[in-house]
């Protein structure tokens, strides 16, 4: 186990490769609102990371600094997939483990914590998380289904976990507190429109 500093260099390096690439990502419109907003990019993939143990993000840092160096950029080979615009990076049934996974852990976080983690459309989450997962090496994805199967054999949720590291960074006081305020304020307004009617 690394510790608490080793593990945050590693996801600080993780994520600036990415920002790197998706900044180097060219879209058809031109630059991206979502690419004028980095430290957003940043919060975002850091919560995509916060729930992957070492083992996963040390493998998937090696996959990141292997693209660089043969001059790929997942981001752009993601949003092609995504469009269509490649075939298949990996054919691994590994891709399909792990999507419907995910897919369940996002169905139980949004029953639990509907006004925190809302539905938009389960297919694109779906789509998105398949096409990224293709641009791994099998060893990261080897690591990444290993861990899905030991957070489902532990009861816990990854969704949830992610969702409750956001809250934190952004000073809400986790995923309970949050959905716990935003039931208290929809209750509260409740209460205000029948004492005005």
């Amino acid at each position: 186990m690394q510790d608490t500093t080793s593990r945050e260099a590693v996801l600080a390096e993780i994520v600036e490769r990415e920002l790197s690439m998706f900044l180097a990502t060219n879209n058809e419109g031109g630059v991206s609102v979502c690419q004028t907003r980095p430290d957003t990019f940043r919060a975002m993939r850091n919560m995509a990371h916060s729930a992957h143990d070492d083992a996963l993000l040390a493998s998937y840092l090696d996959d990141l600094r292997q693209a660089e160096a043969h001059g790929r950029n997942f981001m752009v080979e993601k949003y092609a997939r995504m469009d269509d615009r490649l075939p298949p990076l990996s054919t691994s049934p590994l891709l399909d483990q792990i999507a419907d996974a995910e897919e369940a852990f996002l169905h139980d976080a949004q029953r639990r914590y509907p006004h925190v983690i809302k539905s938009n459309g389960q297919g694109m989450f779906r789509r998105y998380l398949r096409c990224e997962l293709e641009t791994l090496s099998p060893r990261t994805l080897e690591l990444y289904a290993a861990q899905v199967n030991r957070a489902q054999l532990a009861g816990r949720n990854l969704v949830v976990e992610r969702h409750d590291y956001l809250m934190r960074l952004l000073g809400k006081g986790g995923i309970d507190a949050c959905e716990a305020a935003f039931e208290a304020a929809g209750h509260a307004a409740d209460l205000s429109k029948e004492q005005e009617g």
